[in-house]
């Protein structure tokens, strides 16, 4: 096909997508999970040592099935849900059923949780496999971005992670909100508004396909993180308190929302208003950064809630905590369908609905993995530790976290960058959308297959990517 044509058929299959529902959304997202859980259960039955072997593993059981799920799978999606669930709560009550007596025993280390790094990296992970995913017709069309409100599988990609970054911020009561400080924030985000940049030049160098309503002419997914970490620090800085980010988040969404239904929406979802100035050209983009600034303020909050505030906590104190995290988690539920009828879910505006919405989705996907964490330290049971003996070794910290995680949450934005540049690579050298599903499925394996081998290559000799 013409190249012209290409891009302008490629273009229009990305474009007004109404979606599917939140819960369906969903039931691609959590499957990944319960792979997780049974990949954990195998390494530790088979004590895989051999790094090759665990990658292949860990590569069967926890990537290529999410692959497929959103692909050639996805009709089948519920039942695999239901089923993995099944199997799942079947292994934990066999493997617990004769350990209740341990539960005041049972000790759950407070430095580094590897739930919180599984969450972030599994974000990342899924994202990489859509966003090069959805330029091909294996990819179903519900699953694809919406065009103005509605809720798509590559919605919550942004906004996941913004979650993923508000939930690592540690609240430091010695730290100064003053110049110097308001510098090396600004220096952390460098890194960011130079990929956003470079983007833009990129793909108007190279003709690039682009649906300018998602972010904007100019705006991306980068200029977005960037604007959002250096506000949402700051604020987090002065306040100090997650307790007290907790209420700005809601006041900042609230404000947000109110503007949105006193013009702004209007505005920025009018196809009549051109893009003859910044602002118009990139009113999505700047319209949304209230919406995630809120998002990631109350992310903060979340990963105040979650993260052990000692360095040895009984089980008990650490299921108080899931069980509150789980509440919360079913109040931004109810509040999703709450705005739903009231004003509408839009990825495009970052309203009241979509950050309920990420907020739904990345808390019960951090209560599951806290569930993880307490299940891998229940069925290892050792002698309770003192935290002097802690801090003498870290025998106590149970490596159970799997390889390909840990690889990706050490290269986080190297991870995610090359998977841009690769995206971009591929539909270079393919019309992606004309090809048959036996091709396209073997490129999407071999694309995310080779992000994964650099990353546990890099992991394995310890090679940080890292410029600031």
């Amino acid at each position: 096909m013409d190249p012209l044509e290409y891009k302008a058929l490629h273009e229009s299959a990305m474009q007004n997508n109404n979606g599917t529902s939140a819960l369906n959304v969903f039931l691609h997202i959590v499957p990944s999970y319960f792979t997780i859980f049974h990949t954990v259960q195998l390494l530790s039955v088979a004590s895989i040592a051999h790094i090759p072997g665990r990658f292949a593993v860990e590569f069967s059981l926890e990537v290529l099935p999410f692959l497929l799920m959103v692909t050639i799978l996805h009709q089948l999606v519920v039942n695999i849900a239901v089923t993995l669930a099944l199997v799942t709560g079947i292994s934990v009550v066999h493997q617990m059923k004769n350990k209740t007596h341990l539960t005041p025993f049972v000790q759950i280390p407070g430095r580094r949780p590897q739930f919180m790094s599984a969450t972030r990296a599994l974000i990342n992970l899924m994202t990489a496999v859509c966003i090069l995913a959805v330029d091909f017709r294996i990819f179903p069309r519900d699953l694809a971005k919406t065009e103005t409100f509605g809720f798509g599988l590559m919605d919550v990609g942004v906004g996941l992670y913004v979650f993923s970054n508000g939930i690592v911020y540690k609240a430091d009561p010695e730290r100064k909100l003053n110049l110097t400080r308001v510098k090396d924030v600004l220096v952390g985000c460098l890194p960011l508004c130079v990929l956003g940049v470079a983007r833009f030049f990129v793909t108007q160098e190279i003709d690039y396909q682009q649906h300018v309503s998602e972010y904007g002419v100019h705006w991306n997914f980068f200029l977005t993180l960037a604007i959002v970490k250096f506000f949402g620090t700051l604020i987090m800085d002065a306040v100090k308190e997650p307790e007290i980010a907790k209420f700005i988040a809601i006041t900042v969404l609230c404000c947000h929302e109110m503007m949105l239904h006193l013009g702004v929406s209007r505005y920025v979802l009018n196809e009549e208003i051109g893009r003859g100035n910044f602002l118009d050209a990139n009113r999505e983009g700047l319209a949304s950064v209230p919406g995630y600034v809120a998002l990631y303020l109350a992310s903060t909050y979340i990963g105040s809630v979650m993260r052990p505030s000692v360095e040895i906590q009984p089980v008990k104190k650490f299921l108080r905590q899931t069980i509150k995290l789980s509440i919360i988690a079913g109040v931004c539920w109810k509040m999703i369908y709450v705005c739903e009828d009231m004003f509408g879910v839009s990825r495009r505006l970052a309203n009241m609905g979509y950050v309920f919405w990420i907020l739904s989705i990345g808390s019960t996907m951090s209560v599951l993995f806290m569930l993880l964490e307490v299940y891998v330290y229940y069925v290892r049971f050792e002698e309770p530790k003192t935290p002097d003996q802690i801090m003498k070794g870290d025998d106590f910290c149970i490596p159970y976290s799997p390889l390909i995680l840990n690889a990706i949450n050490e290269n986080g934005l190297a991870f995610f960058l090359g998977a841009n540049l690769l995206t971009g690579l591929v539909n270079m050298l393919f019309q992606t959308m004309l090809l048959e599903p036996p091709a396209a499925l073997v490129i999407n394996v071999y694309y995310i297959f080779m992000l994964c081998v650099v990353v546990v290559f890099m992991y394995v000799n310890k090679i940080k990517l890292k410029v600031w």
